[in-house]
């Protein structure tokens, strides 16, 4: 029962600092402001990591297809998504021609 009331005791302080940071605007402000600030760096990241390896997917798949077909396709691979990159990986393997590689893309 002891334990119950300093838990009680203990949520009711919680709640009460809580709404005095609510009622703190600066405080509040500065709060989310931070918050935002985060979200940001993260998804900034995030996006900075899948930057990376979609340039990564690409500079291994020019490089077999110059070593398959002698052909420089680096600025046609950037123009395809991640998907398409992976997909582009797989025909890479069973198209015979860069002509069939091109139009098995386009399907």
């Amino acid at each position: 029962h002891a334990i119950l009331k300093t838990k009680e005791r203990l949520v009711r302080k919680l709640m009460e600092k809580h709404e005095k940071f609510k009622d703190d605007e600066g405080l509040w402000s500065l709060a989310m402001s931070r918050q935002m600030s985060e979200w940001r760096e993260k998804n900034n990241l995030l996006d900075s990591y899948d930057e990376g390896k979609k340039k990564g997917v690409i500079d291994l798949l020019s490089l077999q297809i110059k070593q398959k077909f002698a052909i420089d396709a680096k600025e046609w691979l950037s123009t395809l998504s991640l998907s398409q990159l992976y997909e582009l990986s797989n025909q890479l393997l069973t198209c015979n021609t860069w002509e069939d590689l091109q139009q098995a893309m386009k399907q």
